[in-house]
């Protein structure tokens, strides 16, 4: 993993940015990576490409 965070996308919720570090779950889909994250602020587990 990169010693740096991108910007994967926001919290659907509260909106929080979430980076990198906070993804739990990294897979593909054709060649396309996908995430499932959790928010630093409200603690959902999303899908921040949403």
């Amino acid at each position: 993993m990169s010693s740096q965070n991108p910007r994967l996308g926001g919290c659907p919720r509260c909106d929080e940015e979430i980076q990198h570090r906070h993804v739990l779950i990294e897979y593909e889909t054709g060649d396309e990576p996908r995430y499932w994250a959790e928010c630093p602020s409200c603690g959902d587990v999303i899908d921040p490409d949403v």
